[in-house]
């Protein structure tokens, strides 16, 4: 494992670390001519190097393994400089990037395929399934039937909004603020998330911090609204919310207790 953590940090210390948002910028107009996306590439050739000096490998097998590291991370970045700046291209340069230096690694580990085997065995157990279902269910299955159960409420309240937009707004009152697009679908995957880790963690006062929180950043804006209707819907929406994480959380704790 020495070698992989070695390799993971190296590669983190050379991408976040040691490279300046010049260089991403210069690369990103530049491309191929970039001097920044060529230091960049010397930043690694030089980590993955030492990393390579550390441990006890032969020195054309080290060239050629640092060689394949630092010209594929160079070829990745060129195809992201491509890219727009968002998430999706992000977490996709990130993956190939630890997916080639896996490969890397588990080549010159010389992994059978019976060790291989035995790894994904050793991961893939009941207990770790029960964990992995509970994230997925207080995610997009639970975001879905907040949804359809609130659906009338939601309803009751957006008629009014484009009834306003329909008419310009003739009235002269401010305009309705509106949230960001899908952030409370994030903020309700993170808040369930987040509610099921301290269960299984054991840690049910972090529930209450995380309640505590959220109803501090809401009330400034229920209190501005001076609307019960909205106050009622939000209520809703976060009791509604936290008692699926408990749910979905109470009861695969006691499923992960259960299996020997």
């Amino acid at each position: 494992m020495d070698l992989l953590l070695l390799l993971i940090g190296a590669h983190f210390v050379g991408d976040f670390y040691l490279q300046p948002t010049a260089w991403v910028e210069c690369r990103n107009t530049r491309h191929l001519k970039s001097p920044g996306l060529w230091k960049h590439f010397l930043v690694h050739l030089v980590l993955y190097s030492l990393v390579f000096l550390l441990m006890e490998f032969s020195f054309w097998l080290s060239s050629v393994a640092v060689m394949l590291l630092a010209v594929s991370h160079l070829a990745m970045d060129y195809v992201k400089s491509h890219l727009n700046n968002s998430l999706r291209p992000f977490l996709l340069d990130q993956g190939v990037h630890l997916f080639i230096i896996c490969l890397v690694w588990i080549y010159l580990s010389e992994f059978s395929m019976a060790q291989v085997k035995l790894f994904l065995s050793d991961f893939i157990t009941a207990k770790n399934i029960v964990i992995a279902l509970a994230y997925l269910l207080v995610c997009k299955p639970a975001s879905i039937l907040i949804a359809l159960a609130l659906k009338k409420h939601t309803d009751c309240l957006t008629a009014p909004n484009r009834q306003n937009e329909r008419t310009n707004n003739p009235s002269g009152t401010e305009p309705i603020n509106v949230g960001l697009i899908s952030a409370g679908a994030w903020i309700g995957y993170m808040e369930r998330c987040l509610a099921i880790s301290f269960i299984f963690m054991g840690q049910f006062a972090g529930i209450g911090f995380l309640v505590a929180a959220k109803t501090i950043f809401r009330f400034g804006d229920l209190t501005k609204n001076q609307d019960m209707k909205l106050t009622e819907y939000v209520m809703l929406g976060t009791l509604f919310s936290y008692a699926i994480a408990l749910f979905v959380g109470w009861h695969g704790l006691r499923l992960y207790q259960a299996i020997a």
